[in-house]
């Protein structure tokens, strides 16, 4: 094997810097975008019902705390987060992948994934299925995306029968046949930015029993910990 040359060594420095350079751009460039109200500004850009009905809902439930609810999508420190991780990149990734497969045997359910939630897009991590088809697409605008409601909340969703979900029964992901059940567990790091999520879902309704809940809950703990170096 031959030995790397000091300019090889420059030629990585350099390229790690120009990508540096590149996430701190794209961090400052979110933060630059104007809020006004972030509601009106979701239901200019979005058409997906679900996405408008949901963040409609926020808007009622926050009662004046409207921007702070959609900003924290785009809030510099969370995105810096978010990049930090190195989950953005394409695999694998050894340890998340791991735990992901461990969660549709731990949990008995046919879909697992660590989905990870910047300002624009969800990108899959690691995805895992007992159908061994997990698809090619990576990236996912964020109307298409149910782990975005987890990471605007902070807090797990969960969802034993998504046709009956009185909000999210008109999701893509439900019209299309994709989701039929769906837990969601929040991954925050250190300061208490949500930069993703641990989910599992099933194409049929499932009751998620306090049991399986527990188990994802532990579960998102030690990617958290894998994750953060806790």
């Amino acid at each position: 094997m031959t030995p790397p040359s000091p300019t090889d060594a420059t030629s990585s420095d350099n390229a790690s810097d120009d990508g540096a350079g590149q996430r701190e751009q794209t961090i400052a460039d979110s933060a630059e975008r104007p809020i006004r109200d972030p509601f009106a500004a979701i239901n200019e850009v979005y058409t997906d019902p679900a996405l408008v009905a949901v963040f409609e809902g926020l808007r009622a439930a926050v009662s004046g705390e409207q921007s702070h609810v959609w900003s924290a999508l785009n809030d510099s420190a969370r995105l810096r987060a978010v990049y930090d991780t190195g989950l953005l990149a394409p695999g694998p990734h050894p340890e998340v992948d791991q735990i992901v497969g461990l969660t549709i045997d731990a949990v008995g359910i046919p879909n697992a994934a660590l989905n990870m939630i910047t300002d624009v897009e969800q990108v899959n991590a690691a995805i895992a299925s007992r159908s061994g088809d997990t698809g090619e697409q990576r990236t996912h605008p964020l109307p298409d995306s149910l782990c975005v409601y987890t990471v605007v909340s902070g807090s797990p969703l969960i969802i034993d029968d998504i046709a009956d979900h009185p909000v999210l029964r008109d999701h893509s992901a439900a019209q299309s046949g994709v989701v039929g059940a769906y837990i969601g567990i929040p991954i925050i790091d250190d300061a208490g930015h949500p930069v993703g999520t641990l989910c599992a879902w099933d194409s049929q309704p499932h009751h998620w029993s306090s049991g399986e809940v527990q188990i994802m809950t532990d579960l998102a703990d030690v990617v958290q910990n894998v994750i953060f170096d806790k």
